[in-house]
């Protein structure tokens, strides 16, 4: 019987093309992992935006507005310390509490009504409190009606304000309301952006003229007699609900704060932590940044993980200064501040990469000679320094909120401890991605066949950071 001989060109089986396909694959989820988290914004701005939405709801003798108010903590503790200044040793709850007992009264002298040519009052009888996303206030207005027909409603608050504005008005207990288009029930507009509306339109956010027909039976007095406006044993407001039940992963830096009196300071460091970590694993650059640095010509563990570090650091640094310059200045319309260090960011950043991609496709011979090709030198300590402070120029706006409120209440160190703590969350998580892309590096390149993937990686490590610093600096 034959032996059969082993043909020498066939291939030495599915074991090397198995490692050449999970070499291709770890190396194009890692670029995926890299790239798509890109198209989503890394950070919350508050830019003294107040969204508003106005329920006006007219009854026999009377006219009921709901005026919800939904605005970041760090624009609530800047515009509450206009009114009243700081509040030593107190506690998040009562400055939230706060807020709606002194704007609520300011709130209705903010509207304009009139009804049949006569100006009217409305008085600030409650409001209510949700805290999801962003402290979300209902304040509840009301006046008496003297009669029906022509009634106009206009909203004057916050007009400096970039947020959206909703406003309908409806009838109740047999009340029609005749003249208007839109929808009677405000959660039935849709919420549009003032750019996307005309001159008119954004008009209507604010204002609305109707003419008002109470039923045939009824009159003002009789309206006002069978539905009292405020019952006599609620002359203030109701207190706020301390919060709403929180959406998944929405929990607020800043509530930490609430929990500083009766938690441990071991558990409120570990929650700062974990919410570091957590505003880390959101969509963002910085995962970006350290990962396209690990990808580099001549990268070990040791420089993505040094670049985390900085980033984090020049992060923390960030919130510090900005929180301390928007104390002793009192601003809250950071949405510029944020644009500039973007853009500062960006600059830096997509300078770094195109750098790297220029030294990394020059030094590529023009026709093949046989000649080796030396590989691409190593960025200095220096530039990766510079890399990550520029990784961490822009500031998480909850830390900064976090630090504003912490100071108005008389609690700075407490604040500044849980944003190291949340910082020291966020290096964790930036640490090991750049650990994982190192260790993924080294598992593309290990054979001396796969070293052709080291002049890609450091191809898509520079058009990673050239691509990150153009979506920053572009917005």
């Amino acid at each position: 019987m034959k032996r059969r001989t082993p043909d020498k060109t066939a291939p030495r089986g599915p074991a090397r093309a198995g490692r050449r396909a999970g070499r291709r694959s770890l190396l194009l989820g890692l670029l995926w992992l890299l790239v798509t988290p890109e198209v989503a914004s890394p950070h919350d701005i508050p830019n003294e935006r107040i969204d508003r939405s106005i329920q006006a709801t007219v009854r026999p003798g009377r006219l009921e507005i709901d005026y919800e108010v939904s605005l970041t903590e760090l624009t609530l503790t800047q515009d509450l310390r206009r009114l009243i200044g700081s509040l030593p040793g107190g506690e998040r709850e009562e400055w939230l509490k706060r807020y709606g007992e002194v704007t609520g009264p300011l709130n209705a002298k903010g509207f304009i009504v009139e009804c049949a040519g006569s100006e009217l009052s409305l008085s600030f009888v409650r409001y209510r409190l949700v805290v999801e996303e962003h402290p979300r206030y209902t304040f509840h207005l009301e006046a008496d009606l003297p009669s029906d027909g022509p009634l106009a409603v206009q909203d004057t608050n916050y007009a400096s304000s970039e947020g959206t504005s909703r406003l309908a008005i409806r009838g109740g207990d047999g009340v029609r309301i005749e003249g208007d288009a839109l929808a009677p029930d405000v959660e039935d507009i849709p919420i549009r952006p003032v750019w996307q509306l005309d001159d008119e339109q954004e008009r209507r956010t604010r204002r609305v003229a109707v003419t008002v027909r109470f039923p045939e039976a009824s009159s003002p007095a009789a309206g006002a007699a069978s539905a009292p406006a405020v019952p006599s044993e609620h002359p203030t407001p109701a207190p706020a609900s301390a919060a709403g039940p929180p959406r998944t992963g929405g929990q607020r830096l800043s509530s930490l704060l609430d929990e500083a009196a009766s938690a441990s300071w071991l558990g409120l460091l570990a929650a700062a932590a974990a919410l570091g970590a957590v505003h880390a694993i959101q969509p963002g650059h910085g995962k970006t940044l350290v990962s396209a640095v690990a990808l580099g010509p001549g990268s070990s563990w040791i420089r993505p993980a040094l670049l985390a570090v900085v980033t984090t650091a020049a992060h923390t640094g960030s919130v510090l200064l900005i929180a301390a310059g928007l104390w002793w200045t009192g601003a809250s319309q950071v949405a510029g501040l944020h644009e500039v260090l973007a853009q500062v960011a960006g600059f830096a950043i997509a300078a770094a990469g195109f750098y790297r991609l220029g030294r990394q496709l020059g030094g590529r011979p023009g026709h093949d000679h046989g000649e080796p090709v030396a590989a691409s030198p190593k960025p200095s300590l220096v530039g990766l320094i510079g890399l990550g402070l520029a990784g961490g120029l822009v500031p998480c706006w909850d830390a900064v909120g976090l630090l504003v409120l912490a100071a108005a209440i008389g609690r700075l160190g407490t604040g500044i401890v849980l944003v190291l703590a949340f910082g020291s969350g966020m290096a964790a998580v930036l640490v090991t991605v750049g650990l994982v892309a190192a260790r993924l590096r080294s598992a593309i390149v290990e054979s001396p066949r796969a070293r052709r993937w080291e002049g890609a990686l450091a191809t898509a490590s520079g058009l990673i950071l050239a691509g990150i610093g153009l979506f920053l600096f572009l917005g």
